[in-house]
């Protein structure tokens, strides 16, 4: 990009780049001026993978959901083939919103005049433009979005140049992410939370565990207290980031024993990577793979200050099927794992809705990272190269796995 429009000093920036316990954080106005969050959009969200759901969101030929990155409406659809596919949801005559929501259909048509689309894109019908002179339906279809399928998720790019993004997260075997099996895990519990705090400010809070003994004092310290916590800034120079609560075994229950069948093969995970992993792909996917289950959230920008953030909870496809039956078992402890995860998110929310308005003051400047935030900083570097125009990223991204 062009070094030459640098929207935040360079002396922050080089605070910034500094070991994690030498390091500074970002001042406060790159969490609510506007022009640092419109360069956000444009470097970040228009060109990296962003998150739009999962393959079971939409498991059958016609069905579609729809969503937005930032000011670009999306319908994500599986044609009459099976294929997962994503356009602008854009007429192509006057540009009007072709559908809402989600629902199941055969072709897309406009709700302002009529024109018609099918699945795949393609302009079927026109209304009245038989006298429009020099005109070909075929130079008018939907204009279709990069999507890739990574092991269920549904992931969407708007730079057509986009390289895959398994490029950038080929490396997770390190820790051991295929051996919690998410792949073939179903959504059952789908929540949604409009928040007034920036993005950044969400997912940073995500990758720290920091504030776990007070901002989760009942919930997640007794089970994984911040002393168990460990993070790994090192193992990658891929755009990602783990962490890892060394509690093996532990999971979303009310005695935070599993409930439902545990992947056999958690059997051989490494110690250092035995518990309950908090897994980041930059910049808003957010993956908690548990022994028996799976939540995950994607934060969405919806103004300088807003984010939309959806919030799920993945079970694995036999115990899915069961809640569907409606075994009363397995009911009650999906039940549980629902009102524990909904839990800890309000109390996230909450604490990031405060920062925000903390971060609005003129008393926001750079602060400090200790050891338990070396993610936040790595996170924090990657916006920065990406969009803020400066980092020379020579610096360590931490001091390796923190074992304090």
């Amino acid at each position: 990009m062009d070094t030459t429009r640098t929207l935040v000093g360079p002396e922050m920036i080089d605070a910034l780049d500094r070991d994690v316990l030498e390091a500074s954080t970002l001042p406060g106005e790159c969490y609510w001026r506007e022009d640092i969050y419109q360069r956000e959009i444009e470097e970040i969200f228009f060109k990296e993978w962003i998150c739009v759901g999962r393959v079971e969101d939409i498991p059958n030929p016609g069905d579609f959901l729809t969503e937005s990155i930032s000011n670009e409406p999306l319908i994500i659809v599986r044609d009459a083939e099976g294929e997962i596919r994503a356009h602008l949801n854009v007429c192509r005559h006057r540009g009007c919103q072709l559908v809402e929501g989600s629902g199941t259909t055969k072709s897309f048509r406009c709700p302002y005049h009529g024109w018609m689309y099918g699945l795949t894109g393609e302009l079927r019908g026109t209304p009245d433009f038989t006298a429009t002179r020099n005109f070909d339906k075929k130079d008018f279809p939907l204009h279709s979005v990069k999507v890739e399928i990574w092991d269920g998720f549904i992931m969407v790019n708007l730079d057509p140049d986009a390289k895959p993004f398994i490029d950038q997260i080929d490396e997770t075997d390190r820790w051991g992410l295929e051996k919690f099996r998410i792949g073939p895990m179903v959504t059952t519990h789908k929540w949604e939370y409009e928040l007034e705090c920036n993005w950044k400010t969400y997912v940073e809070n995500y990758i720290e565990a920091y504030h776990v003994p007070w901002v989760h004092a009942e919930t997640f310290q007794p089970i994984t207290p911040l002393k168990d916590w460990v993070d790994f800034p090192d193992i990658s120079d891929q755009p990602w980031a783990v962490m890892v609560g060394q509690t093996p075994g532990v999971s979303l229950s009310d005695t935070a024993e599993p409930l439902f069948p545990i992947s056999p093969d958690l059997s051989d995970m490494p110690p250092q990577f035995d518990g309950m992993p908090i897994w980041l792909a930059f910049p808003t996917l957010m993956v908690i793979p548990v022994v028996d289950c799976m939540i995950y959230y994607v934060a969405y920008p919806r103004g300088a200050e807003k984010c939309n953030i959806k919030l799920r909870l993945c079970l694995p496809a036999d115990v899915a099927a069961q809640l569907e039956e409606g075994d009363p078992e397995t009911a009650e402890g999906a039940e549980q794992y629902a009102r524990n995860t909904v839990t800890f998110i309000l109390e996230d929310n909450k604490v990031c809705q405060q920062q925000q308005i903390g971060l609005r003051s003129s008393g926001a400047v750079p602060g400090r990272f200790c050891y338990h935030e070396a993610l936040a900083q790595k996170f924090d570097r990657w916006i920065a190269e990406k969009a803020y125009g400066s980092t020379n990223g020579s610096a360590a991204n931490g001091n390796g796995a923190s074992s304090h």
